[in-house]
Parts: structure tokens; sequence; C-alpha cells
């Protein structure tokens, strides 16, 4: 029994499609090799490098395998579809997910509770507050809080000589800013009119006669 010509080669394969091909083995009674041999002889011959042969010519295994594979191979589907991914793999055959890094290997599958805060007498959430003369106080709860004298003001003033949206609070970022809106008779913060300013604990400013101090609790 002559073999065509060769030797020993070492070739890296995948574990899936190794297997797919132990399978396609035991099924045609041949040896992988025989069958790796074949595998690469018709993409050789499909992609050109080697000239088209006939049927009845034996691809280069020993014919008395190649026989015995051609019989199986008549249940086999047409050359261009005999690739392994189109059978339907065994469960053995999947490839397995991506092993999780070894320093998450003994995390149970629950997340871990987060650590409660311990209390150290600080108020984390802490407000803005503008307080007025008479020492009533409002929250500044809202990313805009409009200060004027119409009625849907979230701070309403009641005077002729403040515009109907005199001025805003907006938060930006964690930070709370005071700005106004083209009025009148503008804002005013240590005798100086404002176009828009940060906010900061204990600031008092004008609005018109009006006067408010922020502070933060």
């Amino acid at each position: 029994m002559t073999r065509a010509p060769g030797r020993a080669r070492q070739v890296v394969v995948s574990d899936p499609l190794w297997e797919i091909f132990s399978t396609m083995a035991e099924e045609t009674g041949n040896r992988v090799d025989d069958l790796v041999n074949l595998s690469m002889f018709e993409m050789a011959v499909r992609l050109g490098y080697v000239n088209p042969v006939s049927r009845d010519m034996p691809p280069p295994m020993e014919e008395s395998e190649m026989g015995a594979f051609s019989a199986k191979a008549t249940r086999s589907p047409a050359p261009d579809k005999r690739y392994p991914t189109n059978r339907a793999p065994k469960e053995s055959a999947k490839v397995p997910p991506p092993a999780p890094p070894a320093a998450s290997a003994g995390m149970s599958k629950r997340p871990p509770r987060p650590v409660p805060r311990q209390a150290s007498g600080k108020i984390e959430d802490k407000g803005l507050y503008i307080v007025k003369e008479d020492g009533s106080m409002d929250k500044i709860d809202k990313d805009i809080f409009i200060i004027g004298r119409s009625s849907k003001s979230d701070l309403v003033i009641n005077s002729v000589k403040v515009s109907r949206e005199h001025a805003i609070i907006t938060k930006e970022r964690g930070d709370h800013y005071i700005e106004d809106l083209g009025s009148a008779n503008g804002t005013w913060y240590k005798g100086e009119k404002i176009e828009k300013m940060k906010v900061s604990d204990g600031d008092e400013i004008f609005i018109c006669d009006e006067k408010f101090k922020f502070i933060v609790r």
C-alpha cells in the first residue's frame, strides 16, 4: 500500500475543528490526517493553485482509503458544503466562552452588597436655600429656579420694580449660578450689577431693593 509522498508537519488546529474532523473520520472510516489532506487538496483546487482534476482521479492519499471514503461520501453534501461548520456541532464541539479573569475566579455570581456608609456626623446631600429678609426660606431643588414678579415664578417677588422673570438660578455640574435675565433694575452683588455669578454659602444678593441670602445646609 503506497502513500502519496509527504512528511509529517506540525500545524495548529482549534479544538472544536479537530473534534469535528475526528467525528468525520469515525463516520467515514478514514483517518483525520487523510481528511485534512483531502480538504487542503480541494481548497488548493478551488483557489487555482492546483489544476482541477477529474473525479476519477484520487486526491493525494492511499487508493484503498480513498475508495472507502468515496463510498461513504456519496451520502455527504456537495463538495462546497462539506466544510465542518455546515454540520450541526455536538455539544462538546461548541467553542467555550472566554474564561473570566483570574482575579474574579473566586467571586460569587451575585454582586457584593455595597459597604454601608458609616455615620460621620456630616450631611451627605447638602441643599442650597435662598433666605428672605423676614427669615423665610425656599429650597433650590430644581435645575432652573426662576425669580420674578410673575405668579408662575418659583420665587415670587410682589414688587413693581421686579421684572416678571427677573433672574434664574441654575445648577451646572454640581454648582449653582444666579443669572440676571436682562431685567430693568438688575441683580446686584456687593454693590455691583451682575450678569451671572457662581453662588456660594453666605452670599447676599439684591434684586432691586429686595435682599436675599444663600445658605447651604
